[in-house]
């Protein structure tokens, strides 16, 4: 924490570097590099106020003029928005019970009470307790967006009397799966790589977060893995250069950032916890919604059971993949030093096997996992991430579609991820890309 004890001889900070921040007691200043994000800002004030309980801590406001001298509520995507305008924030507990409508497919309404800090895991088990519908079969819906079991309630806007949707996935988990929820196999979220190009120099922070079932198990240039209640995270301060080089503010210099990802061990038998705790464990995630799923509907991932199957892949004879994926990776703007690190990094766990399965993920499903927060905010940001699973040759007729699928046109894949190949190849713009890749176990 930055110090505000100076010797006379230096010179006294502009009171525009500091916000005060307030509870009920006590009032203290806080550096603003420090709180750059929602997250440090909550992570730094739990620590200054004792007692703060970091699922049921906000953070308001009375200075803007829309606010008409009423403290607001500041949401955490607005934070980095909002907090140049402002001098002084409130700090306040709220855990206060919410009256929450699930409406089911047939339109009709159940109501469920639970805490505002409560998680949507938590949820799911009040419908469970409610009507028996399986969480496994339980897909959530609010204001159109599909929301994951980490999900905190207030933390994505659910307030009292909203309305939920609560969808039926057609197909179960299989037992061994939900007993035990791991990784199929594979080692993990493996080489993500991020890049900066802006036309200009700029100087640039980002944050990598992980929800708390994973934890960070490569990062380079080394910066301070940081644990909280939500996961981990890690933030970079770098410097842009004009031939897309990094620098750090240790003075490393590189050509990316770089990341790796595995699974936090976990040994419980989820269906024991499910049934008898009458509540969400802590380490543990529900497993995912399965295809099918409604259309335009983003299922968020679940890299502890990824899927890769006949109807979202194409299948590839191993030999055929450089060439597939050379090509796949430049319809998603991929520049060829990327291109070429992401093939010959994967190239030999390809070719031990005779036939792939090969996916990529929709970056809207991918960032709702693995948020990317950067300042200043880019003009673009793309987000190709692969999975990819051994196909033995008997198997192939069960993949007949994902076989014939790779002879189309590989741009379709930019439309399943969601790149803007104007933006991307735009280089007056601030643009960042990341890639990476995980192989699942058969």
């Amino acid at each position: 924490m930055t110090s505000l004890f100076l010797p006379s001889s230096q010179p006294i900070p502009a009171s525009k570097d500091y916000l005060v921040a307030t509870n009920v007691n006590t009032a203290v200043f806080v550096c603003r590099s420090d709180v750059t994000f929602y997250e440090d800002l909550v992570t730094f004030l739990a620590g200054l106020f004792p007692g703060t309980n970091l699922r049921t801590i906000f953070v308001q406001m009375n200075e803007l003029d829309i606010c008409a001298g009423c403290y607001t509520d500041i949401p955490l995507d607005l934070w980095p928005d909002i907090s140049p305008q402002i001098r002084n924030v409130k700090i306040i507990s709220r855990s206060q019970s919410l009256s929450i409508h699930v409406e089911t497919p047939s339109g009709a309404i159940r109501n469920v009470s639970l805490p505002s800090s409560a998680s949507i895991y938590s949820l799911k088990i009040a419908i469970h307790n409610l009507e028996g519908m399986p969480i496994d079969r339980q897909l959530l819906m609010y204001r159109g967006e599909s929301l994951w079991n980490l999900d905190i309630l207030w933390r994505i806007g659910i307030s009292d009397e909203a309305t939920v949707s609560r969808q039926l996935i057609e197909a179960a988990i299989p037992m061994d799966r939900l007993l035990w929820g791991g990784l199929q196999g594979g080692g993990g979220m493996r080489k993500l790589v991020i890049y900066l190009f802006s036309l200009s120099p700029i100087h640039s922070t980002m944050r990598v977060s992980l929800v708390d079932l994973w934890t960070f198990s490569a990062v380079y240039p080394s910066v301070l893995i940081k644990d909280t209640e939500l996961g981990q995270s890690v933030l970079w301060d770098v410097y842009t250069h004009e031939d897309h080089s990094l620098t750090t503010g240790t003075g490393t210099r590189v050509s990316y950032l770089f990341w790796e990802a595995e699974q936090v061990e976990q040994r419980f038998l989820f269906l024991s916890l499910y049934t008898y705790s009458g509540h969400r464990p802590k380490h543990i995630v529900s497993p995912p919604s399965p295809s099918p799923s409604p259309r335009n509907v983003v299922v968020p991932f679940d890299p502890s059971c990824p899927q890769v199957n006949s109807e979202n892949s194409v299948v590839l004879c191993s030999s055929q993949a450089a060439e597939y994926l050379d090509k796949a990776l430049s319809a998603l703007c991929l520049h060829v030093d990327a291109r070429t690190s992401f093939i010959t990094y994967w190239l030999s766990d390809i070719l031990k096997h005779d036939y792939v399965a090969l996916h990529f993920l929709p970056q809207a499903s991918y960032e709702h996992t693995v948020p990317l927060e950067v300042e200043p905010k880019p003009d673009i940001v793309t987000c190709v991430f692969m999975l990819f699973t051994r196909v033995c040759e008997d198997e192939l007729v069960e993949w007949e579609g994902a076989f014939t699928r790779a002879f189309e046109n590989v741009d379709i894949w930019k439309g399943i991820v969601g790149v803007d190949g104007h933006k991307m190849k735009d280089e007056r713009l601030f643009r960042v890309l990341e890639w990476g890749g995980m192989e699942v176990g058969h």
